[in-house]
């Protein structure tokens, strides 16, 4: 399927996912605590027919049950020689079962490796891990991706940055969001949209999480945000232990149904359920979009917003809008700042910030200077001041390759100036401004895409 095709698809009707796959396997004689993806392998009709059931009760799209056949979670199983088997075969159960009456969606997930500096695994590594485990699925035929219950936007980025680069598969993306509208990591449900939007997914939205009845004010941010079709997964209800030991769920089909027509109405384009549902929710699911009216995503042809984002906030500009621009932030000549940064510190940079705070629009940072290697020293600069300033970040007067470097790694959106006259940078730093859907600022501090 491309990407085309999709997005026709999902304007064309309210589309309908599968639900829970863990939970009806456990029910159906899946033993707790093995790996899910051999115990598949070795009992395919179990799913076959689970997933059966689901295109029977109305999933227009079901997800290979290749959740965490990624090479960090089947070593913990012994089973990293048998990753490309295994994600082969399971992609297989699920053409079988869908029989062409279902689009089958490659699942991806987390790791369960913590990134720096929470953990040992570096960017580019979590990227190859994903690339990896990607291509195996796409090569086995699945007709799209879905990267989720993601609790952090870094490691989404991390999953949808490797999908582009080794396939053009369409991509959706969904996180699990608390009560708060954030999730466990703090990112806002606005800036996980805009920001994975300028990534390019096809669609974003939340999946586990709570019940439909706590995750209306998600979808409706990210509804306000975007102009992709967002998606709404949530669990059965909340989770509660049952008298034989096993989890359970505090909704019934009904009662899920009711409450994601709320979802529906918030602006859900796409619709399933997570853990604890059945087949029988989907049912009712279905019946329930089927009389819905479609709440209309941003007009084509309407000028949108530029769009800057940190984890936390999104800040919102015009077109040709001419910013305020507080002192730069910058390295060269500073050697308070190079000294902070050979300590560890941006203490110097945060008080800088915070000075201009009330009166700018946007910080604007650079770090030529002998003895600081730009490309890090940015980034780590760029990290410092998004976790203590509540304003966007704009890169200035640097090469191509650091911009890339910088804009790859931020987990959020930072605009670019650059100056028009250097003609030999033109078609590099406009393939990286649509790369990362880093809006373009004039020398004159005017934006411009």
């Amino acid at each position: 399927m491309t990407k085309q095709e999709f997005k026709k698809m999902a304007r064309q009707k309210i589309l309908i996912l599968d639900g829970a796959t863990g939970s009806n396997l456990l029910k159906r004689g899946m033993p707790y605590g093995v790996c899910t993806e051999l115990w598949v392998t070795q009992h395919p009709e179990v799913m076959r027919k689970l997933q059966r059931e689901y295109i029977e009760a109305g999933s227009d799209i079901v997800y290979a049950p290749t959740f965490s056949g990624n090479r960090i979670k089947l070593k913990e199983y012994g089973l990293l020689d048998r990753m490309e088997e295994l994600n082969h075969a399971l992609v297989a159960i699920s053409r079988e079962a869908a029989g062409g009456h279902a689009l089958v969606a490659g699942d991806i997930t987390m790791t369960g490796a913590q990134l720096e500096p929470m953990g040992d695994l570096t960017f580019e590594e979590l990227v190859e891990i994903y690339k990896e485990q990607i291509t195996m699925i796409a090569e086995a035929g699945v007709d799209l991706l879905v990267v989720e219950t993601m609790m952090s936007l870094q490691e989404t980025r991390a999953a949808v940055i490797a999908a582009r680069e080794v396939c053009d598969l369409p991509v959706m993306a969904t996180l699990s969001f608390q009560e708060t509208g954030r999730t466990l990591y703090g990112a806002s449900a606005k800036a996980v949209a805009v920001v994975l939007e300028a990534l390019g997914v096809d669609a974003v939205g939340l999946n586990c999480s709570a019940g439909p009845d706590k995750m209306r004010s998600v979808v409706e941010e990210m509804k306000e945000y975007v102009n992709i079709p967002v998606i709404a997964k949530p669990n059965a209800g909340m989770p509660r232990l049952e008298a034989d030991g096993s989890t359970g769920y505090d909704m019934g089909p009904e009662a899920f149904a009711g409450f994601m027509k709320d979802l529906l109405e918030a602006g859900a384009d796409i619709v399933g359920g997570c853990c604890g549902s059945t087949p029988e929710f989907i049912a009712r699911l279905k019946e329930t979009a089927a009389g819905c009216d479609r709440k209309k995503s941003i007009a084509t042809g309407e000028e949108k917003p530029v769009y800057l984002a940190s984890e936390r906030e999104v800040f919102s500009f015009n077109p040709g809008q001419k910013l305020t621009v507080g002192e730069d932030i910058d390295f060269s000549g500073n050697e308070e700042l190079v000294e902070d940064y050979r300590s560890d510190s941006f203490d110097t940079a945060i008080d800088l910030a915070f000075d201009m705070e009330e009166d700018a629009d946007i910080l604007r940072i650079a770090a030529a200077a002998e003895g600081v290697d730009e490309k890090e020293a940015l980034l780590a600069l760029a990290e410092e001041l998004q976790r203590n300033v509540n304003l966007p970040l704009m890169l200035s007067a640097i090469s191509p390759e650091t911009i890339e470097y910088v804009l790859r790694h931020f987990p959020g959106i930072m605009a670019i100036q650059w100056d028009h006259n250097l003609e030999e940078w033109e078609t590099q730093i406009k393939r990286i401004a649509k790369s990362y859907g880093a809006p373009l600022v004039t020398i004159d501090n005017e934006i411009i895409y």
